[in-house]
């Protein structure tokens, strides 16, 4: 359902082929006779690798309790600072996935005020032939709910593992290395959702990368608390997975409705 039409696109060299040759003639001219030697420069990049600081630590636990279950598990031979790491990782996930979906909503908002009919998520997931029988998908009605009950479910998660973070003394306030990581790499696609000139389906994809991670993370994160012998955190993440596979399937399907169903009415280009 989106508006993606012929126009001005100028970015291929197709569009200029006396350019495009003179480019290629030019390549051919003035590029070295043989071979060029890059060994120095990536002995140079191997270097920097090999002395570059971390990107930091995990802070040491905060509670007595916290530096005794810590302090425990290192004599058991087990890594707590992994599955801490990996929880400020989910951490700044879930903060970062509950303000994409308030941008998606204003991005949902935007739609619907520029005249576009756009079907409801449970719609979606119906003319895939999955069908539905999630209580709380069919109760949702509209996308609108559906994305406020995602956004909210977001944010769920987000105070869970702050208290898991709590519940093992760490400080879900810190930023560890791997959240570090995670929220560089999300940059993008909070980028791609909040830019006024990408449609609602463009930024459905972007939302689409994000819970593909997302379930991948949580994954993740429940196999190292069984590790860990946290069978509480496990049963607690387990649920937290369940709702991002909802999540999931949700917006595939609604990507898919909206990218084969043709253009929306009045939807900028």
């Amino acid at each position: 359902m989106e508006a993606t039409t012929t126009g001005m696109n100028r970015t291929g060299a197709s569009a200029s082929p006396a350019g495009a040759r003179a480019m290629a003639e030019a390549v051919e001219r003035y590029s070295p006779p043989g071979p060029i030697d890059v060994s120095q420069s990536e002995e140079m990049r191997l270097l920097y690798a090999q002395e570059a600081d971390p990107l930091g630590g995990v802070p040491p636990p905060t509670s007595l309790g916290g530096m005794v279950r810590t302090g425990v598990s290192k004599l058991m031979g087990d890594h707590p600072e992994i599955l801490l790491d990996k929880i400020g990782e989910r951490i700044a996930f879930e903060r970062g996935g509950t303000r994409l979906y308030d941008a998606l909503i204003v991005k949902y908002q935007a739609a619907l005020n520029a005249g576009a009919q756009v079907p409801s998520p449970a719609e979606a997931l119906q003319a895939t032939g999955l069908g539905t029988d999630d209580v709380a998908l069919l109760a949702d009605a509209s996308a609108l709910a559906t994305l406020q009950r995602i956004r909210a479910e977001e944010l769920q998660h987000f105070q869970l593992l702050s208290q898991a973070m709590r519940k093992l003394g760490g400080d879900p306030t810190a930023q560890t290395p791997c959240a570090d990581v995670v929220a560089t790499a999300s940059m993008g696609l909070i980028q791609v959702v909040t830019d006024p000139r990408t449609t609602l389906a463009q930024a459905l994809s972007a939302i689409l990368t994000a819970e593909l991670t997302d379930n991948a993370g949580w994954e993740l994160l429940i196999q190292l608390a069984e590790q860990a012998g946290e069978a509480d955190l496990v049963s607690e993440f387990a649920q937290a997975l369940t709702e991002e596979q909802r999540h999931l399937s949700t917006v595939q399907a609604w990507l898919g409705a909206l990218v084969v169903s043709g253009p929306l009415p009045n939807e900028a280009v």
